[in-house]
Parts: structure tokens; sequence; C-alpha cells
């Protein structure tokens, strides 16, 4: 009984938002929230227009789940959005989980990214993301559009690795690239996206206008 009336009364403290000291900041809200709180599995879960905000990251997803000592796991489903303020990022999927401790997204389903800071498009079947060192990855029916002053760049690849830090971008397997009206086709190729120079490896297709 004393379980049951403990749990009630979480109910009703967290109908609103709160905030609570962790690695940042956290506070979220939910039409409904229902929270667990046993020590080592302590479980809050937010449905009907959930919204978790951690630092400058932002959660809105039909259900967000809260998972670990001082809500480390942040976990949504349903139309997810992810606004990263410091860093210029919008990632949509339908679940992505962030581990607030290293700073890491994932998802294993299909993943759409808006890199505002860099003018790039990206998406994929598959997606990581270290916020700390700024390395984004992205496997099957990966493709990452950029904008430049000579037009888009289109890039395909089995895996793209995106180095928003370093500026550097990798191409593995079945890689291709559209730009300016050329194309180019090679098992690894890469891009400094400083001087948008582009090295090819293996075997190597290409057609050139001009």
């Amino acid at each position: 009984m004393r379980k049951r009336i403990t749990e009630c009364v979480l109910l009703l403290l967290i109908g609103g938002t709160l905030t609570v000291s962790a690695v940042e900041p956290i506070s979220f809200e939910g039409g409904f929230t229902r929270a667990v709180m046993r020590e080592g599995r302590e479980t809050i879960l937010l449905t009907q227009g959930a919204v978790v905000e951690s630092g400058s990251v932002r959660f809105e997803a039909e259900t967000i789940e809260l998972v670990g000592p001082a809500s480390r796991y942040v976990i949504g489903t349903n139309n997810v959005q992810i606004s990263d303020k410091q860093n210029g990022l919008i990632i949509t999927s339908n679940t992505i989980s962030f581990d607030r401790e290293t700073e890491q997204l994932l998802t294993d389903g299909w993943v759409e990214i808006q890199d505002l800071e860099h003018e790039v498009i990206a998406s994929g079947a598959y997606f990581s993301y270290s916020r700390t060192d700024g390395l984004l990855q992205l496997q099957i029916a990966a493709k990452l559009l950029r904008h430049t002053d000579k037009g888009a760049m289109v890039c395909r690849a089995d895996s793209i690795e995106y180095d928003r830090n370093g500026m550097f971008l990798s191409l593995l397997g079945g890689a291709s690239i559209e730009w300016k009206g050329d194309s180019y086709q090679a098992s690894v190729i890469t891009v400094d996206l400083n001087t948008n120079e582009i090295v090819m490896k293996g075997t190597i297709k290409g057609n050139v206008n001009g």
C-alpha cells in the first residue's frame, strides 16, 4: 500500500514541469506523466505532447522516457524531433536515444538531419552522433547534400562519416558524388569541406563536363 501511495504522489508532482540535477540541468513536461523510482531503475514516462530540455538540446515526441539515475538516458518514440541550438542541428526520426553523460545520440531507424550551421542536409537508416567530438555517422542508403557557391554537392554511400568539427567527409562503399555537373564513383571518397578537395580510392569512374 505504501508503494502504491508513493507512486500516486509522484504522478501528481510530475504532472507539470520539474528540474532535476544531473550532468546538465533537465526539465520535462507531458500531458500525462508516470514515474517509478526504484534505486538503479528510475523511469519517468512522458506522453501526450512530451517535451524534454537538457542544456541546449530539446526533445519533442509522442512518448519520451527518462531512464536511469539522474535521468541519464532520454528515449523518444514516434514523431521525434531534436533541436540542438548550440550546434545548429535539427534531427527527426521515429526513435532516438540520447545518453546525457556521454552526449551520444543514436537511432537504428530512418533519420533526417539539418545542419543549419554548415548548410548540410543528410539522411540514412542508421545514425549516431557524438556532440563531444562532432562526429556524425550514417549508414544504409546514406545521403548528404551540402550547399556550395557552385551548387549543391550530392554525396551518397553505404556509410557516411561527417566530421563537423574538422569539416571532413568520408564516403565508404558504393560512394558517389555529383557536383557542378560532374559525377564521381569509387569504393572510397573523401572530401575536405574547407577546400572542397575530392580524393577517390579503389575502382574509379567519373564524368567531367568542361
